[in-house]
């Protein structure tokens, strides 16, 4: 069971994971001059996050039933979560298509060389619990761990899992850092230039894959619910 909640829950991990803004945002902090510091926080920050959501989540009343079975809430709220991902699909396509459409990031990348441990640890929590993108991956993560029907430990295990998966876009450049500071700093720049500039096609085809599964998955869901009553 806990291994069906993983497997489930892995494409909105790896969403969360691909997100490009975290990325940038980690790597500024890591070229920054308080890079030991400022960077355990951020990633602090980020897992706390994505735990805070999920365990809102987990107490959400009305998810299943006391059989395990999914209800009609379930169901809607997969719907709802479905079609917010699609709206963001509509939005990041549109923002795609304008060729002098601005970035938007830039003042918001730069503040980050000036910031504090407070600071980045708030940081990494908004750019993981609070920004609707990446709040709506993870709530639809949560929810399929969730419809597992886990015992409390299994479940937060689950989480705590989908959470590692989902910090490694973060994690990752931090591990580079650490392990080899004196070539991070050049590969870095590239990356930031790279992740600003061409990642947004991830984030359509993300928002578009996961809002579909997610939309066929909760019309499924009511069709069984419906058809108990009838």
């Amino acid at each position: 069971m806990i291994t069906e909640a993983i497997v489930g829950s892995i494409p909105m991990a790896v969403g969360v994971a691909l997100s490009p803004l975290p990325v940038a945002a980690v790597i500024i902090i890591l070229m920054s001059g308080r890079a030991g510091t400022n960077a355990p926080a951020f990633l602090f920050g980020w897992i706390a996050g994505i735990l805070a959501v999920g365990a809102i989540i987990f107490v959400v009343p009305g998810i299943d039933t006391e059989r395990g079975e999914p209800t009609v809430l379930s169901g809607w709220f997969r719907i709802i979560l479905g079609v917010a991902l699609l709206l963001l699909f509509l939005r990041q396509w549109r923002q795609h298509r304008l060729p002098d459409a601005p970035v938007g990031t830039s003042s918001f990348l730069a503040s980050l060389d000036h910031i504090g441990i407070l600071k980045s640890s708030m940081t990494g929590f908004l750019l993981s619990g609070v920004t609707p993108k990446n709040m709506l991956l993870v709530a639809a993560g949560a929810v399929r761990i969730d419809a597992s029907m886990l015992g409390p430990g299994a479940q937060f295990t689950a989480l705590l899992v989908f959470s590692a998966i989902a910090s490694l876009g973060v994690a990752a450049p931090m591990a580079g850092y650490f392990l080899a500071r004196q070539t991070a700093e050049a590969v870095f720049s590239r990356w930031k230039v790279w992740l600003v500039n061409h990642n947004a096609a991830v984030l359509i085809l993300l928002f578009l894959v996961l809002g579909v599964l997610l939309i066929g998955r909760g019309m499924k869901v009511l069709g069984v619910s419906v058809g108990e009553f009838v």
